[in-house]
């Protein structure tokens, strides 16, 4: 009766917690929260915004820090009366083998998205930043609300060769890293998980056919009523979509930025097939 979904952010997780959330005896939190679209409502669980660095620092800690976190999400439930319980964020992903280990009968959504599409859509002259998943120009004055979601982001670890460059580094080098780095603890973390209880969702493959694949998740989870009406509205509007971004379309991105992003993504983009 458990699952969880995870990804980088920005490749439509609150649009997926939106849509499940819709369903008869479905309960689906985003980063522990009720969505109404954008709005954020009760926190049901913890925020994992400051563990989700320190389980990159300590992978040792992980399954501990799932353990405190999520212990009640059984009772939790039970007391909505819910058939399914779930929660997608992105900052599972450094938590994905222990979510595993505490939860072995839950499953597990894997959303992806093609790296570059995602650091156009991190990457953004909006401020305050209104969705702080990436990392935004170091010359930029930050909220403190985004300075705290700063603290927890991944970055590179003490003895990377990574460490004396990222100073220097632009937004769209930190944020293609970003992404590699994300998707890479995830697959790792994935090789604990038996394969019928993982579902791989693209993004890609979700916005032209929507319907299509929804079906197939509801499938995944065992939802057996017809689809709600509130799930086809939800698929009417894009929510939390970003307005405004710095950089164009990748096909019109000058050779610096071109060369920039492939030199930190390339080796994840051809592991995902976006080579």
């Amino acid at each position: 009766g458990l699952f969880f979904g995870v990804g980088t952010g920005r490749c439509g997780t609150m649009t997926m917690a939106n849509l499940l959330n819709a369903e008869t005896g479905v309960v689906a939190l985003h980063e522990g929260q009720f969505r109404h679209e954008e709005q954020a409502g009760d926190q049901v669980l913890p925020f994992l915004t400051l563990q989700n660095f320190q389980a990159y620092y300590h992978p040792a800690e992980a399954a501990a820090v799932i353990a405190k976190n999520r212990a009640g999400m059984a009772e939790t439930r039970a007391r909505m009366d819910a058939d399914l319980l779930g929660d997608i964020a992105y900052n599972y992903a450094p938590f994905t083998a222990a979510l595993a280990e505490i939860f072995p009968g839950a499953r597990l959504l894997f959303i992806h998205r093609d790296g570059r599409d995602f650091v156009r859509s991190a990457y953004t002259d909006e401020a305050p930043d209104p969705a702080p998943v990436g990392w935004a120009d170091p010359a930029r004055t930050l909220t403190s609300v985004e300075r705290f979601i700063a603290l927890g982001r991944l970055r590179p670890l003490p003895g990377d060769p990574l460490v004396d460059e990222w100073p220097g580094m632009t937004p769209v080098e930190r944020n293609a890293w970003l992404w590699a780095e994300t998707n890479r603890l995830i697959l790792e973390g994935l090789e604990t998980w038996p394969g019928e209880r993982v579902m791989g969702i693209r993004f890609e493959d979700f916005v032209p056919a929507p319907m299509e694949v929804y079906a197939d998740i509801r499938a995944f989870l065992g939802i057996r009523d017809a689809v709600p009406v509130a799930a086809e509205r939800i698929l009417g509007r894009p929510i939390n979509p970003r307005k405004r971004t710095v950089l164009p379309h990748w096909r019109d991105w000058d050779r610096g930025t071109t060369d920039a992003f492939w030199r930190y993504a390339a080796d994840m983009m051809d592991r995902l097939g976006y080579a």
